[in-house]
Parts: C-alpha cells; sequence; structure tokens
C-alpha cells in the first residue's frame, strides 16, 4: 500500500524489509524523539524495528486498522497511523512521529490529515482520538490546525523515562470533519 499525499511526500505500509531504515531514522533521532515518546528504550536494534512492523502487519490483518512509513524525499523520515481501532466504540487514537530535519514542513499535518479522512471516509468510524502530552507544542499545533478539539487533560497518563506527563485529549468525530471539509471545498471552489 502506498499514498501519495503531496509532492515529495507519500505513505507506505513498511515491509520487513523496511526494518534497517526505520531503525536508522529511530537511531539518528534518538534524543529528540526521547522527549515524548516512551518507546526509545526498547528499540536497540534493526531487530527490534523488523518486530514492530511485524505488529502492524497483525494490526492490519486482524482488521484493526494500520500504520505507515512516512517518505519525504523518498527517504523515510517517520511514522504516522492507527493504534488498535476500538470497533465497540467505532474509534481510533492516531499516533506519529518525524525526525528532527524534517520539521516545520507540514509534513505531519498532512499525514495526519489523510489518517483522519481515511478513519471517517473509509472505515466509517465515529471519532478519532489524538492523545497528545501537554507540554508537547508542536504536536499539540498539530492537531489544533487540524480543528481536532481538546476533550480535556488526563492527568499523569504517561510515564515518559523519569515523570509523569499529563495528555491533552484531542478529538475529532466524523460529522464535524465531514462539515469542516464541505466548508473548506467551499472556500477553495470560490463558493460562499
Amino acid at each position: 500500500m502506498k499514498f501519495d499525499i503531496a509532492p515529495d511526500l507519500f505513505l507506505k505500509f513498511l515491509q520487513r524489509s523496511d526494518a534497517e531504515d526505520l531503525f536508522r531514522v529511530v537511531d539518528a533521532n534518538r534524543d529528540f524523539l526521547r522527549s515524548w515518546l516512551p518507546w526509545l528504550d526498547r528499540n536497540c536494534s534493526p531487530d527490534h524495528s523488523r518486530k514492530f512492523i511485524e505488529s502492524i502487519h497483525g494490526q492490519k490483518n486482524a482488521d484493526l486498522g494500520f500504520a505507515c512509513g512516512v517518505y519525504w524525499k523518498d527517504s523515510l523520515v517517520g511514522m504516522c497511523g492507527f493504534h488498535e481501532i476500538n470497533k465497540q466504540e467505532q474509534s481510533v487514537v492516531i499516533g506519529y512521529w518525524l525526525s528532527e530535519d524534517c520539521q516545520g514542513n507540514g509534513i505531519i499535518s498532512q499525514c495526519t490529515s489523510f489518517f483522519i479522512g481515511y478513519a471517517f471516509d473509509k472505515l466509517s468510524l465515529e471519532k478519532v482520538w489524538i492523545p497528545v502530552a501537554e507540554g508537547n507544542i508542536r504536536s499539540r499545533k498539530v492537531c489544533e490546525r487540524l480543528g481536532l478539539v481538546s476533550e480535556g487533560i488526563s492527568q499523569r497518563a504517561e510515564w515518559l523515562y523519569d515523570r509523569w506527563v499529563n495528555h491533552v485529549c484531542y478529538a475529532m468525530d466524523a460529522q464535524r470533519w465531514r462539515e469542516r471539509s464541505r466548508n473548506a471545498n467551499g472556500r477553495s471552489s470560490g463558493m460562499r
């Protein structure tokens, strides 16, 4: 699976053969990613990246969503995708990360927008969640730029190596996403 997002930007469902590249990106950005992601100490070799890729294949095969590698200018620069779909509640959490040198180019905003649209339009889900560490201002701005709203703060939501962090619980529902998309399309076509 490959999804073209913008010129020089696409998402690709990773294969086992991508494990070395994925590990290389993680390892090169370890200190940067460690600020907000709790799993860095569990990813210490290409084999760990391979096991992660196998886990997203298992998730996809169980029809519980998928995650993709983010490619910019033909290089793997991050990940974006669904955590396991909650079928009973018709909801999903989206997660993402991006290499430090690619920050500030709108890459994650565009990829996250794709996954939100996919959740509502292709999977017929009702709600998308993105929990973001309270102090992760860049990630919070991604959510706000995409129109997600804070539905509160989950106190001490995640242990991050040496401290607890609170999560701002951003959300978007299907109806609001469709209204937002209609309004955006109306503006872009000159309609009022």
